[in-house]
């Protein structure tokens, strides 16, 4: 990088700081802990949907994807192009239902629909998977600045800690219009990028005829690979607050649907141009090993000084987004699940809280990506703490009726207690069952638990001293199991015209939670193998 490069990087970081500043002035004003969480529940459809997918589209995104098509060809855009349905999904499913929850969390909804003990249980696993990955990102954001410009790595971590600590102290007004700012750096990086590597290829057609056979075709990778991808996304998506928390904050239901499909389109246009972008290289560049070193690499040898500087911005840009997402979603979990309830401070305290935890959380972070050594494992793991056991309750507890506060806390437990078990205890696994990875063993137990904790049809609440009678609100599964348990006194309960409707029911409506539900079990029963070793590219032991 020459002296253009180093000024287009610096006007980037600016203009990000610049923003940040004054986007958080509102809040640091007003000393509303509404603002500083959820800004008032005031995001438009632009805020909403530039930074959900500025939030996802982290470093591996970018350089990852760009690598991994390097290696395998156009296959590899299903990495990116996977998050496309499941963010469809999201917003066509969860959006509304997110946006209406009338809670700053996730958890703080569990906590509302079942229990408090549901709550605490979820707000701990969540700001133990966040730190983790905040982490991973920290150690992201520090290599790639490392690897272009070839600043010290001390230097490196001290820019990127307060460029993410000043971001994230402004409030989540603050973070969603950085990220903004963060998606157009992103997205004019890579869009310039194609033209550049395409013009030093000869044109698609001549990179097409030097390809090795299969390298365009999008099957390589069969079916089930990336549909496993497709499944960590979509729970993910439906239970971490970093994308929660925009649909929550959406001034509109319709708003919080809008961020959630305007991030799966993004996803459908910007895989096609990550593949374009790694399939060149490895024409222009064959016989690179480090496939993350594939992007930074073309930077140096291809692109025009001004334009290194634009392509590193970007990348920057792809984690710094990420990162201050996460600090945020995390500063709310601590602040909002478990501070204000046990302190009740008044609004002014909670914001210099919140501000105080940003920094806490931020230096905790920094810590662990010192001491790890895999960023993977690193991943994997906060994973397996959050939403192996979340998903299940968080489902139920939207789309039906029936599931009561034991039934998610046991699931919950059971999820957590058997994902440790399996992770770190391999001896006792059976011979048959050993290639399956720990989360995909939670999610079966919690779905076995839930259900057969929740169906006994008692709640202590009901007018009726107990007796739980059919509800037109209660879905087709409960409905289901219902009629092979109910004893014959319970079934005498149902008169003539209610076991009608129960019968209509079971048969035409709510069909959508029992495919939901079906699907997930088969998922978890068939594609084990692939989440582990090809997605974590761990070894399953």
């Amino acid at each position: 990088m020459n002296i253009l490069d180093c000024i287009v990087l610096a006007l980037s970081i600016l203009a990000v700081f610049a923003v940040g500043v004054l986007s958080g002035r509102r809040s640091r004003a007003s000393a509303s802990e509404g603002e500083f969480l959820m800004a008032n529940k005031s995001l438009n459809k632009l805020q909403t949907g530039f930074s959900t997918a500025a939030t996802d589209f982290g470093g591996s995104g970018m350089v990852g994807a760009i690598g991994y098509c390097y290696l395998v060809g156009m296959s590899g855009i299903w990495w990116n192009l996977t998050a496309a349905p499941a963010f469809l999904i999201v917003g066509f499913l969860f959006a509304k239902a997110f946006n209406r929850m009338d809670s700053a969390t996730l958890p703080d909804y569990l906590g509302k629909r079942y229990s408090p003990a549901v709550k605490l249980l979820a707000s701990v696993m969540h700001i133990c998977s966040n730190v983790a990955l905040l982490s991973s990102q920290f150690t992201i954001a520090c290599a790639v600045l490392y690897t272009i410009t070839g600043f010290s790595m001390t230097f490196c971590l001290i820019i990127c800690l307060l460029l993410v600590i000043c971001l994230t102290s402004g409030g989540l007004r603050s973070v969603v219009n950085t990220d903004a700012v963060l998606f157009v750096i992103i997205v004019t990086s890579l869009v310039v990028a194609v033209p550049i590597v395409l013009h030093a290829g000869g044109g698609l057609g001549s990179i097409a005829a030097r390809l090795p056979d299969g390298f365009l075709r999008v099957t390589e990778l069969g079916f089930w690979t990336p549909f496993s991808w497709f499944l960590l996304c979509f729970i993910g998506y439906s239970t971490n607050q970093n994308y929660v928390q925009r649909m929550a904050a959406a001034e509109t239901e319709d708003t919080a649907r809008f961020g959630a499909i305007f991030s799966g389109c993004f996803y459908l246009i910007i895989s096609v141009i990550l593949g374009i972008i790694g399939i060149s290289a490895a024409v222009l560049m064959p016989g690179i090993e480090d496939s993350n070193a594939v992007f930074p690499e073309l930077l140096l040898r291809f692109f025009p000084h001004g334009l290194i500087g634009l392509g590193v911005a970007g990348v920057f840009a792809a984690t710094i987004s990420t990162a201050t997402s996460i600090l945020h979603a995390t500063t709310t979990l601590i602040v909002n699940d478990i501070w204000v309830p046990l302190r009740r401070e008044k609004a002014a305290g909670v914001v210099r809280v919140s501000r105080a935890m940003v920094w806490v959380v931020a230096l905790l972070s920094i810590g662990i990506s010192m001491v790890s050594q895999n960023i993977i494992n690193v991943i994997y793991i906060s994973g397996l703490f959050y939403g192996a056991c979340v998903f299940v309750p968080m489902v139920f507890g939207m789309k039906s009726s029936f599931a009561n506060a034991n039934g998610a806390l046991a699931s919950m437990l059971a999820a957590l207690a058997v994902s440790l078990a399996w992770e770190y205890l391999p001896r006792f696994r059976p011979a048959v069952l050993e290639a399956l990875p720990s989360n995909v063993v939670g999610i079966t137990a919690r779905h076995r638990i839930v259900c057969s904790v929740s169906f006994p049809f008692q709640d202590e609440s009901a007018a009726d001293g107990g007796q739980c009678g059919y509800h037109e609100s209660e879905d087709v599964v409960l409905l289901v199991v219902v009629c092979h348990q109910q004893t014959d006194e319970e079934q005498e309960c149902l008169d003539e015209k209610q076991l009608s409707q129960y019968l209509v029911y079971q048969l035409t409506v709510y069909h959508s939670l029992l495919s939901l539900y079906l699907i997930i079990y088969i998922i978890s029963v068939f594609i084990p193998y692939y989440i582990c070793r090809i997605y974590f590219n761990i070894e399953t032991k």
